[in-house]
């Protein structure tokens, strides 16, 4: 499931509360959850959010 709108502004902001100088640098993100349509879609134009991960313990096991 994809993060959530209000999950993502909530990130950014959190951020942009410990590095205020990357306000412009994220403006185009800012810009595109303000914006309407799904942020999170592959169909949404110009780009889209998208998140992955893949965590490994201690013993290269992915968990």
């Amino acid at each position: 499931m994809p993060p959530s709108r209000t999950h993502i502004r909530e990130l950014v902001t959190a951020y942009l509360g410990r590095h205020p100088g990357e306000r412009p640098t994220l403006g185009p993100l800012l810009a595109a959850l303000d914006a309407p349509g799904e942020v999170t879609a592959r169909a949404t134009l110009p780009g889209h959010i998208t998140c992955s991960a893949a965590v490994i313990d201690h013993d290269g096991r992915v968990l």
